[in-house]
């Protein structure tokens, strides 16, 4: 993990144990910092720091550095990536850009002079889905939707969902992994998602969702980050079609996924039988469930 950072900052995360490193903040000629089991320190020479004063502190080509590492020295092989704002590292490190904006026919077509690195860490927690999987797919499988704030632990849950899944029903599970973040596919190595996964990496799902169903066959799909009309539209068709769905989306509770825009239809649809919003202070808990029908099955 990580591999991509520059020698400065690899040697510095030597001296903390960078599976608890939760996501690093790099910003030109700012301190570094770290976000170290859910809580922010400055990165120093020796780990974390408390004071600023000990911070290191990147350069505007320390950033470069990063992001020719990450592309493997091919930037112009991540474009579509940089377009949508973001990179990926080999093992599922997701890589956040902010820089100037490049527009092309009313479209990004490139960030350049980047000055700010966000770069988040995938976590293989066996049993961050246990409660989830205990208390709704105890006797089959079923539609459902995650809902949280950013870097809540979605992803880690999904992954672990995979896994037990697999292990127990010993279904077809196609994972669409549009930023390589649910397996952390490179080469060899695979997160452990279990047996009976197929995972389309880095596709647009509204490419990956039509395609894989027909070539496939899977019986369930797996999915992060729904965000789009067309993409919940496609989960939709998906399951109507016989095949399960679960996802993931950006909505800090229930509430919120009703008053959004586009998300409210996976409900006034009845498209999920399950809404699950995880708790906004508590890393990966659960804090309510709600049906298909919109009530608590659980949470207060």
């Amino acid at each position: 993990m990580l591999e991509f950072l520059t020698d400065e900052l690899r040697a510095a995360l030597k001296y903390v144990n960078e599976n608890l490193v939760y996501e690093l903040r790099v910003r030109a000629g700012k301190p570094t910092a770290v976000n170290y089991k859910g809580k922010y320190y400055f990165l120093g020479k020796r780990g974390l720091a408390d004071k600023e004063a000990d911070a290191l502190v990147c350069s505007y080509q320390d950033i470069e550095t990063v992001i020719y590492r990450v592309s493997e020295y091919s930037v112009y092989s991540v474009t579509e990536q940089v377009k949508q704002g973001f990179l990926t590292g080999a093992y599922g490190e997701r890589i956040g850009l902010c820089g100037s904006y490049v527009y092309e026919n009313g479209a990004p077509s490139a960030i350049k002079e980047i000055t700010s690195l966000n770069i988040r860490v995938p976590h293989e927690v066996k049993g961050a889905a246990s409660f989830i999987f205990e208390k709704l797919f105890s006797k089959g499988v079923c539609n459902c939707l995650l809902l949280s704030a950013p870097g809540r632990g979605k992803t880690t849950i999904l992954r672990d969902l995979a896994r037990l899944i697999s292990s127990k029903y010993f279904i077809n599970i196609l994972i669409l992994d549009e930023r390589n973040e649910i397996t952390a596919a490179y080469k060899d190595f695979s997160l452990d998602v279990g047996a009976f996964c197929d995972v389309v990496r880095y596709a647009y799902k509204r490419d990956a969702l039509s395609a894989a169903v027909r070539t496939m066959r899977p019986d369930l799909i797996i999915t992060d980050e729904l965000a789009m009309e067309e993409e919940l539209v496609q989960c939709l068709t998906c399951i109507r079609s016989g095949v399960q769905v679960i996802a993931s989306a950006h909505c800090k509770d229930y509430e919120s996924l009703l008053r959004s825009p586009v998300l409210h239809r996976a409900v006034s649809e009845r498209g999920f039988d399950y809404y699950i919003a995880l708790d906004p202070c508590e890393i990966g808990k659960v804090a309510c469930i709600f049906d298909g029908e919109g009530a608590c099955v659980y949470g207060p």
